[in-house]
């Protein structure tokens, strides 16, 4: 049964906050290890035979299947980062609803190009005696553009290439 996410504006119908917590942190370890390209993190995020349907339907995955294959796919770009925004998460028991935003910045890696794009992304989370994961995502962009990036260039300090950025 799926759960729809709440409208109601009181947090204690939404379920407990301890829930919550933990759901928005599956979130956060997907968008940290998408930008870190760390495929152990991913596949803690996802059950295995997780329904996972991106861009819309046009690429369909399991769980496995996604962790195996995501690294390879972010290869065009440079620094990635996803950011979260609008997020509703419903706990009903051992299954959560989640409807959020996420902003994907992505610098191609051989051109001076960054991409901006927005999704829309649902989910449907079960709690698992390791913790919650994802087993069934829809993610569909609603929105992209790409713009012309420049070197960092701080004034009176100078630039710096982002490229060569040192962050051990």
């Amino acid at each position: 049964m799926p759960v729809i996410p709440s409208t109601s504006t009181s947090s204690v119908q939404d379920g407990d906050l301890a829930d919550r917590l933990a759901v928005r942190d599956v979130l956060e370890r997907y968008t940290h290890a998408m930008d870190r390209r760390d495929e152990a993190l991913m596949r803690s995020c996802f059950t295995p035979d997780a329904d996972l349907s991106y861009f819309g339907g046009l690429r369909r995955f399991t769980g496995t299947e996604f962790a195996d294959t995501f690294v390879s796919s972010l290869e065009p770009f440079g620094f990635i980062d996803h950011s979260i925004s609008s997020l509703r998460i419903t706990v009903d028991g051992d299954i959560a609803a989640v409807d959020v935003h996420l902003c994907a910045t992505m610098a191609l890696k051989d051109a001076p190009v960054v991409l901006i794009r927005w999704v829309r992304v649902t989910d449907e989370l079960v709690r698992e005696p390791s913790g919650w994961k994802i087993a069934k995502r829809r993610h569909v962009p609603q929105l992209q553009y790409e713009s012309s990036t420049s070197a960092i260039d701080f004034p009176g300090i100078g630039g710096k290439d982002p490229q060569a950025a040192d962050l051990s």
